[in-house]
């Protein structure tokens, strides 16, 4: 499978809230890419822990035959016609697009890490792909989502779609 993260945890002034900017950004995404499913919505704390507004996060499943590199590629220019610019790590951001997972493909270069390598570390990744598919299994851990899951009990996100 291949997995999406999509997160927001400020406004813009084309699409409002968060959620608005999420679920605008999986539209942008569709003229890419087939997406096979999404995930609840959930609000979470900033990671690490800031003053700055909580997220909205959630993870897509999707089916393309483009390459990862190029995948990241275009959620690159998806985050840009948000206008986001990347000039701190885990500043306060309109739209974050980050390729989690590709088929289970293991990648370690400048430009991408696969799969993510804080994803098992994070609830508000894990607990998204368990909605999609609790037996998704890590492919370096080789561990099952929903075991993962487990793991994560200490930190708290609240799903939004309730």
């Amino acid at each position: 499978m291949i997995f999406v993260a999509v997160g927001s945890n400020l406004s813009s002034k084309s699409f409002g809230e968060p959620i608005n900017n999420c679920f605008k950004a999986i539209e942008f995404l569709k003229q890419t890419v087939q997406i096979d499913k999404i995930s609840n919505f959930y609000e979470t704390e900033p990671v690490p822990k800031s003053c700055q507004p909580n997220y909205v996060n959630g993870v897509v499943s999707v089916k393309t035959s483009i390459s990862p590199n190029n995948l990241l590629l275009e959620l690159f220019k998806i985050e840009k016609f948000f206008k986001r610019k990347r000039k701190f790590k885990n500043e306060p951001r309109v739209i974050d697009l980050d390729l989690i997972s590709y088929n289970g493909i293991l990648i370690n270069s400048n430009k991408l890490i696969l799969p993510h390598p804080r994803m098992h570390l994070r609830k508000f990744v894990i607990r998204p792909i368990c909605d999609i598919n609790e037996d998704w299994e890590h492919p370096i851990l080789k561990k099952k989502a929903k075991n993962i899951l487990k793991t994560l009990e200490n930190q708290n996100i609240f799903n939004i779609n309730d």
